[in-house]
Order: structure tokens, then sequence, then C-alpha cells
């Protein structure tokens, strides 16, 4: 019978010690830095575009970009309706990182400026 007791009391330290090792490891989120610029902000590939068109494609860049928010909104809730764990916290961080995208790559789009194209 105390051999029993001792190797449930040991499987118990063993899984106490590895819950406290692996707590970080499995609820950590990894936080990576990665700004989001529009690889045509920096007009390396666009090589020139007149006023109009310029115009044109800023409204389709802005208008993708709403239509991208809106959906990753929806999919936070959709995540938050069917797991509640860690929520809402989760899905604000997660909206709060979809608006500071949103934010930057509308920056990105609004000093997007191919020079004039000649002639």
């Amino acid at each position: 019978m105390n051999k029993w007791i001792y190797i449930f009391i040991s499987i118990l330290l063993m899984m106490m010690i590895i819950s406290m090792v692996g707590h970080d490891y499995w609820e950590r989120t990894p936080q990576v830095q990665m700004p989001f610029t529009l690889e045509s902000a920096s007009a390396q590939i666009v090589q020139c575009a007149d006023a109009p068109t310029r115009e044109k494609i800023k409204g389709i860049m802005l208008e993708a970009l709403d239509e991208a928010l809106k959906n990753h909104i929806v999919h936070m809730f959709e995540i938050w309706m069917k797991d509640d764990r860690g929520q809402p916290e989760r899905a604000r961080n997660g909206t709060i990182n979809g608006v500071n995208a949103y934010i930057k790559a509308s920056n990105g789009v609004a000093a997007w400026a191919p020079p004039d194209c000649p002639g």
C-alpha cells in the first residue's frame, strides 16, 4: 500500500514540476514586431503613374484595407463565440492588433507616390 502512495505522490510532483516549467511556454502568445508596409509604397515596383491612375489605385487599396479590417474583426468575434477561454482579452488584443495594422497600412497608402509618367 505504501508503495502506491509513493508512486502517486511522485507522479503528482512530476506533473506539478512540468506544469510550472511549461506554464509560460504553453500560454505565451508571441509578440512579433512585424511592420506592415505595402511593397508598392516604396515605389520600387511601380515605375510611374499619372495622377488619376494613382488616385484610383489608392482608392482600391483603401477599400481593400477596409474590407480586410472588417473581416478581421468578424473573425475575432467568431473565435470568441467558438472558444471563450481568455475572452474577451484575446478578442480585444486581436482587434487592437488589426486596427494598428490598418492604421500603418493606411499611412503606407497615403505615402505611396510613384513619379508621374513622362510624356
